[in-house]
């Protein structure tokens, strides 16, 4: 995935961790540059955490997620989830919302492979 700012590709560290920060941009998980990431306003454009305005947003399984104060919303919605929600939660809520019961069970089943009994 590139920069979202200048467009740069990444490339793998040769040791330690990503200089590369990620971040969610019109629900959309992003990727900034360490070159970009030395602007002054380089965060200008990420979204923040409803509930303590922290940038650290990753998104998954239709899912935002704050990594700070843990906040799980629904992408699609904007909808919080509740606080002990498991990532794809949302995926299931929103087959079960569509009215076709076997698309919510099937949902519901997928999950249920991947991630334990609940």
């Amino acid at each position: 995935m590139p920069c979202y700012r200048c467009g740069a590709r990444q490339t793998d560290p040769e040791h330690g961790p990503s200089p590369w920060k990620r971040g969610v941009v019109r629900e959309h998980q992003v990727l900034v540059c360490p070159a970009c990431q030395s602007h002054a306003d380089w965060t200008a454009g990420l979204q923040s955490c409803a509930r303590c305005g922290s940038l650290h947003l990753i998104r998954r399984l239709d899912q935002v997620e704050c990594l700070d104060c843990r906040l799980i919303r629904d992408a699609l919605t904007g909808d919080a989830l509740p606080a002990d929600a498991l990532p794809g939660e949302a995926l299931a809520a929103g087959a079960a919302a569509t009215g076709d019961p076997s698309l919510a069970d099937e949902v519901a089943r997928a999950l249920r492979r991947v991630l334990g009994p609940v």
